[in-house]
């Protein structure tokens, strides 16, 4: 008899603005730190250049200086966080240039991708849109505008900001037998700083006016990205990742190891699922068949946050990322049973219960206490 899930829906309300001035939104539901008290999650804070986002324990909060480059969006392993403005265009040319909203569009190559930060650029992203042309380059310009940036001037100088996610995607097609010419790639193609474009950040100037928006000066509110709707649920940017992967490997090819997170269960567990319920992708869920309960895990769903480990009550649960250790051979991919607990009906009140006394955990806590009060009693054990 196939394993029926036991998990709830997760939950899918719709995303609010985080800022009066700022395009930044949230979805609080995805949030690890705005839905579990003792969840510590820094990764949008830490991935902020103008350190304008922090996290209290009810969630981020914004403050001044946010300029909406969606590298917190990019950071947050549950996608809480997301900033319009990375949609690819369409195009059926040889070469996708991309370019940032500090150049300006007469700048910028003809049909080019502009978006508001390279930084913000996510690894799903590039390679959903080198999946949908496999032939197509994709060339991330590098204007020399980063250093006057306000999304890198308060940050210590560094590399390109995109360079972080042009690396995760470059291992990644190497990995399944892509050619290195095919890869998207950074390139230097300096302008003058005076043809920066300081007001490049807002979203008027790349969003085309209707005549009444024109004489109004009303621009139309930007496009919200598929992925913060109030339809989709968690994970949707993994799976758009793993199936653009699918399609630019070659049949049979397995991918990359490192994308496929490692649960375990220890002896520890005690079929709580206080862990399935709280998983933001369903990755882990509970199941039972007719003969036993426990916990269903599904490599493709994980997104490695981690929350399961931290609110397991008998820290049974385990998280091995495979990138941290050397891999032969494909990843296991299949869901698969992580703990199993024999089902049992307590002699006593009939309740269910998967523990490997005779009787159900309550009763067991009656029968001690009744112990407790005959040796207060009596002084003697019953």
């Amino acid at each position: 008899m196939p394993p029926v899930s036991s998990s709830p829906q997760q939950p899918t309300a719709q995303a609010h603005p985080l800022g009066p001035a700022n395009r930044l939104t949230l979805r609080a539901d995805a949030c690890l730190t705005h839905r579990f008290v003792r969840i510590e999650c820094r990764r949008c804070a830490d991935a902020c250049p103008t350190r304008a986002l922090s996290v209290t324990t009810d969630g981020p909060h914004l403050s001044a200086g946010c300029v909406d480059c969606g590298r917190c969006a990019v950071a947050c392993p549950t996608e809480a966080l997301a900033v319009p403005g990375f949609e690819a265009p369409a195009t059926t040319g040889t070469v996708l240039a991309i370019d940032c909203w500090q150049v300006s569009p007469s700048d910028s190559p003809p049909g080019a991708w502009r978006v508001p930060c390279l930084g913000g650029l996510s690894a799903a992203a590039l390679l959903e849109r080198l999946a949908e042309s496999p032939e197509t380059d994709l060339i991330l310009l590098d204007r020399g505008f980063c250093d006057a940036c306000p999304a890198d001037g308060a940050a210590t100088a560094g590399p390109h900001p995109a360079k972080a996610v042009l690396a995760e995607v470059q291992s990644l097609l190497q990995n399944i037998g892509i050619a290195p010419e095919r890869w998207p790639r950074h390139l230097e193609r300096p302008l003058p700083i005076r043809r920066m474009n300081r007001d490049g950040g807002t979203p008027r100037m790349e969003v085309r006016l209707s005549r009444r928006a024109f004489f109004t000066g009303r621009a139309p509110a930007p496009e919200t990205r598929p992925d913060t709707t109030p339809e989709t649920t968690t994970g949707h940017s993994r799976r758009r990742l793993l199936a653009a992967l699918e399609r630019l490997a070659s049949p049979g090819t397995a991918l990359p190891t490192q994308l496929f997170p490692r649960l375990t269960a220890g002896a520890d567990c005690a079929d709580h699922r206080l862990c399935a319920s709280a998983c933001p992708s369903g990755a882990l869920q509970g199941v039972q068949d007719t003969e036993a309960r426990g916990l269903r895990f599904a490599p493709d769903d994980c997104l490695a946050c981690g929350v399961c480990v931290q609110l397991c009550p008998e820290q049974a649960l385990t998280l091995n990322i495979p990138e941290t250790e050397p891999e032969t051979g494909p990843a296991p991919r299949e869901p698969r049973w992580i703990s199993r607990h024999t089902r049992r009906l307590c002699p006593e009140c009939d309740a269910e219960h998967t523990t490997d006394a005779p009787v159900c955990p309550a009763c067991q806590r009656d029968q001690e206490l009744g112990r407790e009060v005959w040796r207060t009693l009596f002084g003697t054990a019953a």
